[in-house]
């Protein structure tokens, strides 16, 4: 279960991802930066990205692993943030219907054990017409990269995190959302996603 494993490997999880930092980083301040009101963060692990967000939004992040929580919390208190922490799977996610203004995934959907109920839980809590921010690992248009690269990295990080990088995550997306712009970078193996949740008619 991917929360034992992100339980056990939460305190060093920085550290082995640091190598993909120059790669990952400027994305997620790409992504982030596009947060408006009240905002979510499903599945925001060590809290990689909350030094990015603008000020003065109201901030609720939740993750599964308690573990990975507790850095989070470490780090938004050394930021002097105020962050509304809480353990949520992204498939039951402990919120209202139509609670927040703008709903962030980053590199979480390749653990989603249910993605399709967790895009579904997200399209929940937001309002009509907010925006959804995806950054998400996708299979690559290319199929030398997906049977070369990304198939045998998935065996290695479905064995230590329970990690899928060869999910169709932004065709996904449009079913649950209307996407108004797509960015695709490394071949397709991340992409970044704006949509929105229609407005009610």
């Amino acid at each position: 279960m991917y929360r034992k494993k992100y339980n056990r490997l939460a305190r060093h999880y920085d550290l082995l991802e640091r190598p993909l930092d120059r790669f990952f980083e400027p994305l997620r301040e790409r992504a982030v930066s596009l947060a408006e009101g009240r905002t979510l963060e499903v599945g925001v692990g060590t809290g990689k990205t909350l030094r990015y967000y603008p000020r003065g939004i109201e901030l609720y992040a939740v993750d599964g692993s308690e573990a990975m929580l507790e850095v989070a919390r470490e780090k938004a208190k050394k930021l002097g943030l105020e962050v509304i922490f809480q353990r949520a799977d992204v498939e039951r996610l402990p919120f209202p219907d139509g609670f927040f203004d703008t709903v962030v995934s980053s590199f979480t959907f390749c653990t989603v054990p249910d993605p399709e109920r967790g895009m579904g839980e997200l399209h929940r809590v937001l309002k009509p017409g907010g925006r959804a921010v995806f950054l998400e690992h996708t299979r690559s248009e290319s199929r030398t990269i997906n049977a070369l690269f990304l198939r045998p990295l998935g065996l290695l990080l479905g064995f230590l995190l329970s990690d899928n990088p060869l999910r169709d995550t932004h065709r996904l997306i449009g079913e649950f959302f209307e996407v108004e712009r797509e960015e695709t970078y490394y071949h397709g193996i991340v992409r970044l996603i704006v949509a929105k949740k229609p407005s009610a008619t």
